[in-house]
């Protein structure tokens, strides 16, 4: 899985290349228990540029 995003203060694409798709589609996400959403977020964050990734409630209160 790629992940396509833009740059501004570059001026240039950046692609973030995901080892696996951490969920199938938009409706399994609807679908999804809390726990199993966070680790959806997880897995994204992990691979995602610092200025991209998702907060987490409890990972904001620890920081």
């Amino acid at each position: 899985v790629i992940l396509q995003t833009y740059s501004i203060s570059t001026d240039s694409i950046v692609l973030t290349a995901l080892p696996a798709a951490p969920f199938c589609c938009h409706e399994d996400l609807l679908t999804m228990p809390h726990r199993q959403l966070e680790a959806v977020v997880r897995a994204l964050n992990e691979h995602l540029p610092r200025r991209l990734r998702i907060g987490i409630k409890d990972d904001e209160e620890e920081a």
